[in-house]
């Protein structure tokens, strides 16, 4: 299974912990909005991001997988909420 990311490996990293969460609570919402989650996805959307988050591959469906593949090292890094 491949793994994007996890929250922990910002967390353990200094990154500061509610920037973390709220950054992976935008990408969860724009592949949301975007019809990008699986089943899985959608229901992991609903129960909310924490520390322990991790974006993986049976998070998204193939259009997302192709989406995330292609484009996650390019993400804007602050603010996904415009797209």
């Amino acid at each position: 299974m491949r793994i994007f990311d996890k929250a922990s490996w910002h967390i353990d990293a200094g990154e500061d912990k509610e920037k973390v969460i709220s950054r992976f609570k935008e990408i969860m919402d724009f592949l949301y909005k975007h019809h990008m989650l699986s089943d899985e996805g959608v229901e992991l959307f609903e129960i909310g991001v924490d520390s322990s988050f991790s974006l993986h591959e049976r998070m998204v469906n193939e259009i997302g997988l192709a989406f995330l593949t292609e484009n996650y090292d390019s993400l804007p890094k602050d603010d996904l909420q415009g797209t």
